[in-house]
């Protein structure tokens, strides 16, 4: 938590306006920059070849994955305890959360005696100090609830020598709203509106629709009590996310059939993974908190967690426990969300989707608190509560092989025996997300694997800083959510590489409008930097890595380079051997890929020796650094007898998993930045993505070509 005042966050929203604010201050290069109906415009000035701007206007700057600085606190648990005991009078100890009343929910109980009955409870994180009432949904950061105890303080000063009326809580607090658009919210309601309500359907009629989704055997009540509908068209079953019975909802979860089921199976994806994509599950608002099934979960000491809206009504079908549906799947737990789940005494998680669905059961299992769950590992014995009815399993047995999180520096076999037989058995799944851009770097590797480290080291200049982009880049377009921590370069000039690289497309050519298209697209990726830049001392990083690890689930960090946090001249590492500080920060860097589960790349120099080809050995410090490596990457740079001309590539010189060794030719494409291999797929879309912007269709040709292509290259 402390490392958020100190860390800070950022993502392409906050990278755009810094692009703007760039060329204002710097009109030689950009030439003269107005502004006409909130909108920024660029005339290029005789020093540059731009021949179109493309800069962000205020329409299209959106708020995703933006903390402001006002999100940011640095304080303890401990006086978190104390500065709430002191305001409220006291509080209730939860697992991850401190609780008190409501006071706005209190205020309104006051002027309805009917709401009297049933307070709301606001919820105060521990680790962040992030607020949320299940109730009323009012939320906010520590410093907004700290900023309204302070106003609270003033006024009962002075309310001793005059009447006051005491600050409302609504003033420093909102209430929680998802990032949904009018068009979602509009959407939302016009399918609800227009849907039919299950026990309007005859039985002959249901029965081949709940077919199609793999739900045949689901009873009407169990439908009936989730307030499911099913659309005119009967294509979709719509349901609600309900907090209580009568409350009105906030969202809904879709599940469609899917009719492009060979499009969506990846080629060695298990025949776990094959069930759940037979159907498509859909969000509305896309970004929420709300649990499907909470309303009937409400009150009860155990509950069961699962992945998907149709293992969720499989649960509820068969077992007595109630059963929840988390609101992104196995991609993130929000803070919201675990609001509603303090209450739970005991949570069974049971996410299914085989090797992935276990990491992420773990990583969720330490932010919810480990004592009070336990873990269902997916096999071919306990797959997902909706597979194992389809096999003609009992569920209920199933429940009971659930295993608890037990400590982590003590196991036994038996509780190895599952994950031994997913490494064998399902090798593909356990090895790993491949790179689509780079196929033989995933047939050396494997696959990008949960709690390894990899060093990567290459020549001064060679271009490790937009490899690694592309390499990260490429991992996130398959949802492996990214922390990047770039010392070197500044966000804002990683941020363009990085779309330059997503859109495939050399943007600096193209109009405004089609920037707009690339970076809407851009900012759905779960990516997000670290505000760091030049010298760092190493506790603020891992603060920071640990804080962004907790709150948004990364699982991929790339830090760019180490060489920056051992340069600090702080009194306690002053006087320290260089080398022995080196080999101290790779230990706190391998041992936080341990602890948290996470892929660590850490890039560092290599020697300053004059020699013909990098070797492991020829990293900078002593030889800790390939020894706690799992793998270690050398981007090689060869000269040749023509000075123009440079022999790139990338060479594997430790791969701790496979074993396998070996290099990866690379070209580089300036016009994109990536050192992808060109195909002719590519080439096409670009082009059709061009004239699409020519031809105000934006937005369908490119989301539907080019990013494909993007992220199918080289396939």
């Amino acid at each position: 938590m402390n490392a958020v005042c100190k860390a800070h966050f950022q993502s392409l929203s906050y990278s755009r306006k810094l692009v703007v604010n760039r060329m204002k201050r710097e009109p030689t290069r950009f030439g003269r920059i107005l502004s006409f109906n909130n909108q920024v415009l660029l005339l290029p000035s005789s020093h540059t070849s731009f021949s179109k701007l493309i800069v962000p206007s205020s329409a299209t700057t959106h708020s995703l994955h933006v903390l402001a600085d006002e999100d940011r606190y640095d304080i303890s648990s401990t006086e978190i305890r104390r500065v709430i005991k002191s305001h409220f009078g006291g509080y209730q100890e939860g697992f991850t959360c401190v609780t008190v009343n409501c006071p706005s929910c209190n205020t309104l109980s006051s002027t309805n005696k009917e709401a009297s009955n049933e307070l709301g409870k606001l919820h105060i994180n521990l680790r962040t100090g992030y607020s949320f009432c299940t109730r009323c949904f009012l939320s906010g950061p520590w410093s907004s609830l700290a900023s309204y105890m302070k106003a609270l303080g003033a006024s009962k000063l002075k309310s001793e020598k005059t009447k006051i009326c005491p600050p409302g809580i609504t003033q420093h607090l909102s209430q929680y709203t998802p990032t949904a658009s009018t068009a979602e919210a509009n959407e939302m309601r016009q399918l609800w509106n227009s849907a039919q309500p299950i026990h309007s359907l005859s039985e002959e009629t249901l029965v081949p629709f709940l077919d199609k989704l793999r739900l045949g055997d689901l009873s009407m009540d169990t439908l009936e009590k989730v307030g499911a509908k099913i659309n005119l068209n009967l294509e979709q079953l719509i349901l609600p996310c309900l907090t209580t019975k009568d409350a009105p909802f906030h969202s809904i979860k879709i599940i469609t059939p899917n009719r492009n089921q060979s499009d969506t199976i990846e080629p060695d994806s298990g025949p776990e993974l094959d069930e759940y994509y037979r159907v498509e599950e859909k969000n509305i608002p896309k970004q929420h908190p709300w649990l499907l099934g909470y309303h009937l979960a409400k009150n009860k000491d155990e509950v069961i967690v699962t992945a998907t809206a149709a293992d969720t009504l499989t649960a509820l079908d068969c077992l007595a426990v109630p059963a929840v549906c988390l609101p992104s799947g196995i991609s993130n737990l929000p803070l919201a969300t675990m609001a509603f789940l303090e209450s739970f005494r005991k949570i069974t998680l049971w996410l299914g989707h085989g090797v992935q669905g276990a990491d992420c059961a773990r990583a969720f299992a330490r932010k919810l608190g480990e004592k009070r769950c336990r873990l269902i590992r997916s096999s071919e014995e306990t797959p997902s509560a909706l597979q194992c009815r389809m096999k003609g399993k009992n569920v209920a047995q199933v429940l009971k092989t659930a295993l608890p999180m037990t400590h982590k520096s003590v196991t036994t076999f038996s509780s190895l025996r599952k994950d031994v037989y997913a490494e064998i058995t399902q090798s593909s799944t356990v090895a790993g997300v491949r790179w689509r851009r780079f196929p033989v770097l995933s047939d050396l590797l494997k696959g990008h694997r949960r709690g390894e480290l990899t060093v990567f080291t290459g020549p001064t200049g060679a271009g490790k800083t937009t490899f690694l982009s592309e390499y990260s880049l490429d991992l996130c377009m398959q949802d492996v959510r990214t922390l990047w921590g770039s010392f070197e370069i500044r966000n804002v000039r990683l941020a363009k590489m990085m779309l330059q690289q997503f859109s495939g497309l050399m943007l600096e050519s193209e109009t405004r409008e089609m920037f707009n298209v690339v970076a809407d697209e851009f900012e759905k990726l779960p990516m997000y930097f670290l505000a760091f830049h030049g010298q760092q001392d190493v506790t603020s990083v891992l603060e920071a890595m640990s804080y962004a690890v907790y709150v948004h689930d990364i699982s991929h960090i790339v830090i760019d380079n180490l060489q920056f946090m051992m340069g600090t001249s702080s009194s306690e590492h002053s006087s320290m051997d260089r080398y022995y500080r080196q080999d101290q920060i790779i230990g706190s860097f391998r041992r936080f890929a341990t602890d948290n589960n996470v892929h660590v790349t850490l890039v560092i120099h290599p020697r300053k020796e004059a020699m013909d080809e990098l070797s492991a050995s020829s990293i900078f410090g002593g030889a800790k650094a390939s020894q706690e490596a799992d793998n270690v990457l050398i981007l090689q740079d060869k000269r040749t007898n023509d000075p123009t001309c440079r022999r790139k590539y990338l060479e594997v010189a430790k791969n701790r998993y496979a074993g396998d060794l070996g290099v990866m030719p690379l070209e580089f494409h300036k016009e994109s930045l990536s050192f992808a291999p060109r195909n002719k797929r590519t080439a096409s879309t670009k082009v059709a993505a061009a004239a699409a912007a020519n031809n105000n269709n934006k937005v369908n040709q490119f989301t539907s070509s080019s990013l494909q292509s993007g992220r199918g290259r080289a396939q």
